[in-house]
């Protein structure tokens, strides 16, 4: 029971934070240091985390699309960048859903902060809250990459379990069409007012567009040619060609350090850590000798799997713990498959640990609890429905 009252606590500890008026990356980082003095291995975790290439990766990428959104906000590009895409889209609310919805197709770790600035310059006129615009930026972006045959997630769970790929994505892709549907019913609050109507010959202005672009672009030659470096690589590239575009040079330095920016990279390292502190512990041996006296094994062990990624923001980790318990027991049909990745995928999306959640949070100066209020909710319509939906495969 240590290892499932310590993700508990991770939790608690996180929103426990905020709630006393800590920022984000402070609250993640005392909690990453009293788990870690309490397991006993928080100068491993650091020394393993250093060690990490992909750790390296992870807080380079924070840095540079954190920079580049600070960029887009402080040079006002946002609000040109609104005005053109109301042009061209004629209802902000179809790029309100599309935008961090393909924006999610891209394997950036804290992506949604890409899209975060589009989601900004498209809400804040239509009278969203900034609780509405970081749910919408965070939930759409979701909404796509749950049943996209091409992303990691999917390739990976194909291979842990055997299952093809066409037939997950075939079988996900009713939760991905109800996700979207519950999205839409925050979006149908918005307004289109008469003011948001006059902006659409402002149709010069989607040039604001073009390092964002840049950003996307450039990881289809540069991925096969340095992995999972490309995303700071071409996030780098992007952020000089808005310098360029706005003639900015002089606010770069501003952008670096930001109190925004900096907290965000707070929280990576923290999370990184914290993932570390976890991993290194017997945390996920305690966890099966806990779901194993169950009834319905299926459903302990995704609610094993939600635990286990609300706790490190991680889906992978969260399937990793799970998927072998679940072969253990003889129990691997493709419906418990699938009712564990739909339950460590939303365990994901509303972690108080998910790099995406936090970046947007912080991006829009949103409170965390009140972003939940739309959050929650949504995710535990999709809990229901996508467990009766499994179960019955």
């Amino acid at each position: 029971m240590l290892g499932l009252l310590a993700l508990v606590a991770v939790v608690v500890a996180i929103i426990g934070g905020l709630k006393i008026g800590l920022s984000l990356g402070l609250s993640i980082t005392l909690t990453t240091i009293g788990l870690g003095l309490f397991m006993g291995n928080l100068q491993r975790a650091l020394v393993v985390a250093l060690l990490d290439e992909d750790a390296w990766i992870l807080v380079l990428s924070a840095l540079t699309i954190a920079t580049l959104a600070e960029l887009y906000r402080i040079t006002n590009a946002v609000e040109e960048l609104g005005q053109g895409l109301s042009s061209a889209l004629r209802d902000p609310r179809l790029g309100l859903a599309t935008i961090p919805a393909v924006v999610g197709l891209m394997p950036v770790a804290g992506g949604a902060l890409l899209s975060a600035p589009v989601v900004e310059s498209l809400g804040a006129p239509v009278g969203l809250s900034a609780e509405a615009l970081a749910y919408i930026n965070v939930w759409f972006r979701h909404v796509l990459i749950y049943s996209y045959p091409f992303s990691q997630l999917i390739v990976v769970l194909s291979q842990l379990t055997g299952i093809p790929i066409l037939t997950l994505m075939m079988n996900t892709l009713p939760m991905t069409i109800l996700m979207a549907a519950i999205g839409a019913t925050t979006l149908l609050k918005a307004k289109v007012t008469p003011l948001e109507q006059a902006r659409r010959h402002h149709r010069e202005n989607i040039k604001a567009l073009i390092p964002l672009g840049v950003a996307v672009a450039l990881l289809i030659p540069l991925v096969p040619l340095v992995g999972n470096w490309a995303i700071p690589l071409g996030t780098s590239v992007a952020i000089l060609v808005l310098v360029k575009l706005r003639k900015a040079l002089k606010l770069l330095p501003h952008a670096l350090i930001s109190e925004r920016v900096g907290d965000i990279i707070l929280a990576v390292v923290a999370v990184i850590v914290l993932r570390e502190v976890i991993s290194l512990s017997s945390v996920s041996i305690e966890l099966q000798e806990v779901v194993s006296g169950f009834i319905r094994v299926e459903i302990a062990i995704a609610m094993l799997s939600t635990l286990v990624s609300i706790a490190t923001g991680s889906v992978m980790t969260g399937l990793f713990v799970s998927l072998p318990i679940l072969s253990s027991l003889g129990t691997e049909s493709i419906g418990s498959v699938l009712l564990i990745y739909t339950y460590s995928f939303l365990g994901y999306v509303a972690s108080p640990t998910h790099l995406c959640l936090l970046y947007t949070v912080k991006y829009f100066k949103a409170n965390l609890i009140g972003t939940y209020r739309y959050l929650l909710p949504s995710v535990l319509l999709a809990l229901v429905v996508g467990t009766v939906y499994y179960l019955a495969i």
